[in-house]
This record gives structure tokens, C-alpha cells and sequence, in this order.
């Protein structure tokens, strides 16, 4: 991986909205969803500089509203699954990238789909929703498998599946991170106390050595999982964290504040260093890292106003001490 640090290319899209990039299991296909309703696919060569810039290699055009948020599955990289946050649109919507159809649709109730996560194995799916509940989708048979809800007044932020194909992670609004069991969802085994205030936003390495929140508090919480300590946090940005995540080998962590139209930031999980400072130009709401190489892609640094991008840039090597 050469030139590190440069300005960010940038995969052109159409005049909307871009939001939610996301790289297949290889690192050589990138996903972008967009307020047209159609989730586009960028061929990356080799992991940064990008070929037709101009236009995707596939699109589907299969969401009947904005498309909010879109994952690879873990071990399949053709497979893709995707929702809308939208009361009209309830499905969450599955694609094969060789051949660029829908596979299936999964409708759920009528609250709006915010989160999705697979478990490790690709087996299950879970969706967060707006009614603060979990609903589990099985992949095999592709129909919703069960539903769960928070009791109380706490309010769910967003859902990981993980550390183990047995737990799933969730951020709350009263400033926990609580790790629990699938067969006991409301005992969680771990309540971490990560935040002043709202968690926002949750992000794991793909070793699961780390954890990683954000929160409305402006702060990044980095916890080690198997001690269970919070090795350090970040305070730079000035406004609620909106998301989070970490490069292939865990070295970097890149996470979005919502300071004017966005600033992400991009610090070493081993010194805490601040690396790199990305000024965006429009609304940024996930990061997006290769998983073959230190690459990040992000939607939100459009360089013609309308027109939605998704830009990829790589941080500076680390320096040997």
C-alpha cells in the first residue's frame, strides 16, 4: 500500500444523498446507498486508487425509499443485505453481487429499520428497529426468527453482534454498553459505563480484541475485551459522536463528529495519537474500512454541491519506535 496520507479519490455517485459505504470480505467492491433508493457497487483497484470514477459497476434499484444502511456478509462476498429507515419501506432486502438481483426480502413490522449486523458465522441477522427492539432474521430460510424488546424507558441506540456468535452488543441512552447472551437478552453479563450521557454508536475490530463507543457526550470510548478496561478515550470532537470503526488490524480507529457538516478523525489504537483530521463538506454517517488494507470510505466530502461521493483515503504509516 503506497501513498499514505494523500487527499481522498473519490467514486463519483448521481445528484442525492450517498450515505453508508461498505466494503465486501476481499476489499475489492465497494457498496454505496443513496436517497434515490438504489444501493450502487465500485469496483476499488488495488484498495485505493479507483477505477470509473464516473459510474458504479451494478446498481439495485430495489428499495422502494432511501437506503440507510447496507453489510456484506461476513463469509459470502457477494452476498449483501440492506434496509431503509423509512415507515414505507419495511424489508430488509438481500442481493447477490454475481448476479446483481435480489434474492429475497424479509418484511418486518411497520417501525423503520435503523442498524443491521450478521452474526459471525453469516447464519442470522439483526436488525435494530425504531421501537427499541431486536428482530433476528434467519438466513437459511430467510424469515424473521423472533423479536425482542428493551423494557423500561431505556432507548436503543444501535446493536453488534458480537464478541462471540452467542452475544449481541447494544448502545442505550442512558450511557451503558451492555453485552448479553441470546438466550438472555434482558441478563446482560456485562454493563459497561462508557458514556456521560447517550451511546451513540458501537464499533468491534475484526479480531474482537477491542470494543469501541461513541457517545452524545463527544467522547470515543476504547475498551479491551479481555480484561474488560477501558484502555482510553478520546475527547477531540465537540459534538455527539455518530460513527465508529476500526482499520483490518485494528491499529486505527476512525470515528465522525458531528461538528458542522462533519469532521472524522483518524487515531492510533496503540498510542492514542491523533493521525490524520478529515474536514467534510456535507453529512457524513458511517466510515467504512478495508479489510485487506488500511483504507477508509466515507460518504459526505462532496466536492460539487448535489452530487453524493464516496471518498476513500489511507491514514500515514506508522512510524517504527
Amino acid at each position: 500500500m503506497a501513498d499514505y496520507g494523500r487527499a481522498p479519490e473519490k467514486e463519483r455517485a448521481v445528484v442525492v444523498d450517498t450515505r453508508n459505504p461498505a466494503f465486501d470480505g476481499y476489499g475489492l467492491r465497494d457498496l454505496s446507498g443513496a436517497t434515490d433508493r438504489t444501493i450502487r457497487v465500485w469496483t476499488v483497484e488495488p484498495y485505493a486508487p479507483v477505477a470509473k470514477t464516473e459510474r458504479s459497476d451494478a446498481e439495485y434499484p430495489s428499495h422502494s425509499d432511501a437506503v440507510t444502511y447496507i453489510e456484506w456478509h461476513p463469509s459470502q462476498p457477494d452476498m449483501l443485505a440492506s434496509c431503509s429507515n423509512s415507515k414505507t419501506d419495511t424489508n430488509i432486502r438481500f442481493h447477490d453481487a454475481r448476479t446483481n438481483k435480489q434474492t429475497a426480502a424479509v418484511p418486518l413490522s411497520n417501525e423503520k429499520n435503523l442498524v443491521l449486523s450478521w452474526a459471525p458465522d453469516g447464519s442470522q441477522l439483526v436488525v435494530s428497529c425504531s421501537s427499541d427492539e431486536l428482530v433476528f432474521i434467519d438466513i437459511r430460510r430467510m424469515r424473521k426468527q423472533r423479536q425482542w424488546g428493551l423494557s423500561g424507558h431505556t432507548k436503543l441506540s444501535e446493536v453488534r453482534w458480537g464478541p462471540t456468535q452467542g452475544h449481541v452488543t447494544m448502545a442505550l441512552d442512558d450511557g451503558t454498553v451492555r453485552i448479553a447472551p441470546l438466550n438472555k437478552l434482558d441478563a446482560p453479563i456485562w454493563r459497561l459505563n462508557s458514556h456521560a450521557s447517550h451511546t451513540t454508536c458501537l464499533a468491534y475490530s475484526r479480531d474482537y480484541k477491542y470494543l469501541a463507543s461513541g457517545g452524545s457526550d463527544a467522547l470515543v470510548s476504547l475498551w479491551e475485551l479481555e480484561e474488560m478496561t477501558c484502555l482510553r478515550t478520546y475527547s477531540r470532537p465537540d459534538q455527539s459522536v455518530r460513527t465508529l470503526g476500526f482499520s483490518h488490524d485494528a491499529n486505527w480507529l476512525a470515528y465522525c463528529s458531528e461538528d458542522g457538516y462533519g469532521t472524522i478523525d483518524v487515531v492510533s489504537t496503540q498510542t492514542g495519537e491523533l493521525a490524520s483530521t478529515l474536514n467534510l463538506k456535507s453529512y457524513c454517517e458511517t466510515v467504512a474500512w478495508c479489510p485487506a488494507a488500511p483504507v477508509l470510505a466515507f460518504a459526505g466530502d462532496e466536492s460539487k454541491e448535489g452530487y453524493g461521493a464516496v471518498s476513500i483515503w489511507a491514514p500515514p504509516k506508522l512510524t517504527s519506535s
